[in-house]
């Protein structure tokens, strides 16, 4: 039996590593992984680290140790985009301008990934089964296993999944230390600290943990095993602090030491000059300023953001003088905070730049299976019919768990980070590690044994239901309770739906139901549509094409492909509902271009009035009146069906010439009555 058991852990543990890597050829790349791949690559071959040293060195190398072999080519170091830590314009040359073969290197990157996930799973299991013995350990087991969370960032290259591993194990060995000082655990703390530091900088919230877990520890007065070689002490009083403060500051100093092994034991960030992204002074808040966003209606934001160098400003800047870390990771740290303070998003609706504190628990609620909330709602009531023996030693044992969502959940309701459901990814081992204890229970209630027991296999397999049915769209998935999936983008967009992943479907759709019409598609992602064979014209996503980009093309009739997060207009200026200062400014710029059309092409361009305008007013007229294009013509169709939607991502609307000119050109009573018919058919 015990063989049988193994046997059947390693089948699902091989499950998940095969369910996460094998969807790779679905999906195009999603909007980071091209920064991530290119900047892994740079740090193994260059031994440089300008290139997104804000997202965790570790996933980054882990993900590109398959590339060493593969030996694509690469940007030489002197180009532009690698010297100016320009991973965006750098990751889309290695991708797409420079003959490799991004599926193959993608694919690669993402199994190394989903072995992370397979690791994770592993871990979780074996925590949950040392606190509730197998029939917890299956629980948890059946939970990590087949959840469409941890699958679709274990078939990712990114640092989310790589974040969610490093905190359950510094949390583990953290706790393991605080019970038995010796050389082995402060090896494996330390070891796991590192990890959590080089893998993601969410990692500064473990201080918290660990400080809250080593009083707790204290004021527990049992004694604390130490042991060095032969020597053994059971310690109490005052050298149990001094133990543990000694061998906290050993895992430190460890940790720090794997911090410098990953930046080559070097302070600088790149060995012959180069730069960051964006400058020191920039990170580090030198000059407090307030950040506002103006939409393309001219209209002065309402909603203003002071900034101001904090903790972290301040511990990089003493950091930087005195070099205790890596150029690369301070500065990492310090553009992670100041993006931190405000970022656009989107949720149900609305537009913010400092979030909602609604946004994470809705996405939890609505992306979490609904079996797993139905036991997380059965574990609530363990008490009623749970052994009533042992509980209180039981509940100390849980403590670093139910410490990581303390300390968690707070942080993600007050940031303004609400890009994605992905940021809670940390938190979902430890809850399916605490959801062990209702298999824990259920063999040891002394009520309703049979019962309880036949309500949590069937969670169970309702979950693993679900998990297939989610497949491949793991990334996409949402319960029941958010209604049709393909109406998502209502409430989520970005990573907690479309990352851009979905051009492969969206090719074969094509290919199937479109050939030879004329294309129109508007696609956030760091994706090339040309690339996966989609020759369409690309509309108001400025800030994702890197090709060369035409200013204001013409709209016509034809197979228009958005993305969700492109018709929910997150990303460009005009967001929102369409108001009467769009509108406004929407015909100010029409009658300005057909002003500027009437004048000889070799004419200085001016304004209606003849006043003459500069490039950059020019191109940012240009710039307005395509998103205001774009802004109006997704105002048209808010309330029409698709005509189909690819992954629960991209929507498609197969539009005459008539009905793109009248959602341009038509009067704003005239627009608003026909989209508001369009939604009663």
């Amino acid at each position: 039996m015990p063989a049988l058991r193994r046997t059947a852990v390693v089948l699902l543990l091989a499950l998940f590593g095969w369910k996460a890597a094998s969807v790779s050829d679905n999906f195009s790349t999603t909007a980071d992984e091209i920064a991530h791949l290119v900047s892994g690559y740079s740090y193994w071959t260059n031994n440089a680290y300008t290139l997104q040293p804000e997202n965790g060195n570790l996933p980054q190398r882990w993900a590109t140790l398959p590339l060493l072999a593969m030996k694509p080519n690469f940007p030489p170091a002197d180009d532009p985009a690698v010297r100016g830590g320009d991973m965006w314009h750098a990751g889309y040359d290695f991708f797409y301008g420079l003959g490799n073969t991004p599926d193959l290197m993608l694919a690669a990157g993402r199994a190394m990934i989903a072995l992370l996930g397979v690791a994770l799973v592993a871990l979780i299991f074996a925590w949950s089964r040392a606190l509730f013995g197998w029939a917890g350990g299956w629980v948890s087991l059946g939970l990590a296993a087949f959840c469409p969370v941890l699958l679709a960032h274990a078939g990712l290259a990114t640092s989310d999944l790589a974040a969610a591993l490093g905190f359950t194990a510094a949390l583990l060995t953290w706790w393991r230390l605080l019970h038995r000082v010796s050389p082995g655990r402060v090896l494996a703390a330390g070891g796991a600290l590192g990890f959590l530091a080089v893998a993601k900088f969410s990692c500064v919230l473990f201080a918290p943990m660990a400080v809250i877990l080593a009083v707790a520890r204290l004021l527990r007065r049992t004694p604390l095993p130490v042991a060095f070689g032969a020597w053994r002490a059971r310690l109490a009083g005052w050298r149990r602090a001094a133990a543990l403060v000694g061998g906290g500051l050993a895992a430190a100093a460890l940790a720090v030491a794997v911090i410098w092994a990953f930046y080559g034991f070097r302070y600088a960030a790149a060995p012959e000059g180069g730069e960051f992204i964006r400058a020191w002074d920039d990170v580090l808040i030198t000059k407090p300023h307030a950040v506002a966003i103006d939409m393309a209606d001219r209209v002065p934001s309402s909603e203003t953001v002071p900034l101001a160098p904090g903790v972290v400003q301040k511990f990089v800047a003493w950091g930087r003088a005195h070099q205790v870390l890596p150029e690369a990771w301070l500065y990492g740290l310090a553009f992670v905070d100041r993006a931190g303070r405000l970022r656009m998003a989107y949720f149900a609706g609305e537009y913010r730049l400092t979030g909602w504190w609604e946004f994470f628990p809705t996405a939890f609620l609505l992306k979490t299976t609904l079996p797993a909330l139905g036991l997380l709602l059965l574990a609530a009531f363990v008490p009623l019919w749970g052994p009533r023996s042992g509980g209180g030693r039981l509940a100390w044992r849980l403590l670093p768990l139910l410490t990581l969502l303390a300390v968690y959940w707070p942080f993600a309701l007050t940031s303004p980070l609400n890009i994605g459901h992905r940021h809670l990814l940390p938190t979902y081992p430890a809850l399916y590690i605490l959801l062990g204890v209702v298999g824990w229970a259920a063999v040891r209630a002394r009520r309703w044994k049979r019962r309880l027991v036949e309500i949590i296999v069937t969670l169970l397999v309702w979950h693993a239901v679900e998990s297939l049915r989610a497949r491949p769209y793991y990334l996409a998935s949402f319960n029941e309770l958010a209604g049709d999936p393909d109406t998502a983008h209502r409430h989520f967009i970005d990573s907690s739906l479309d990352w851009g992943q979905d051009l492969p479907g969206l090719r074969r759709w094509l290919d199937a139901n479109a050939r030879g019409e004329k294309l129109f598609i508007s696609y956030f992602g760091s994706g090339d549509p040309l690339f996966e064979g989609i020759r369409a014209t690309r509309v108001a996503d400025n800030y994702f094409d890197l090709r060369p980009h035409q200013a204001l093309p013409p709209l016509t009739g034809g197979v228009w492909c958005l993305s969700a997060t492109m018709f929910e207009r997150a990303y460009t200026a005009v967001r929102g509902p369409w108001s009467d200062a769009y509108e406004a400014e929407y015909q100010r710029l029409t009658a300005w271009l057909h002003h500027l059309n009437q004048q000889p092409k070799e004419a200085p361009p001016t304004d209606t009035d003849g006043t003459p305008m500069t490039r950059e007013q020019l191109e940012k007229n240009l710039f307005n009146l395509e998103h205001l294009r774009f802004g109006r013509l997704c105002h048209f169709l808010r309330l029409r069906q698709p005509d189909a939607v690819i992954g629960h991502a991209i929507l498609v609307f197969r539009l005459q010439d008539a009905e793109v000119n009248f959602a341009l050109a038509a009067p704003r009573p005239e627009l608003e009555a026909v989209a508001a018919m369009q939604g009663k058919f």
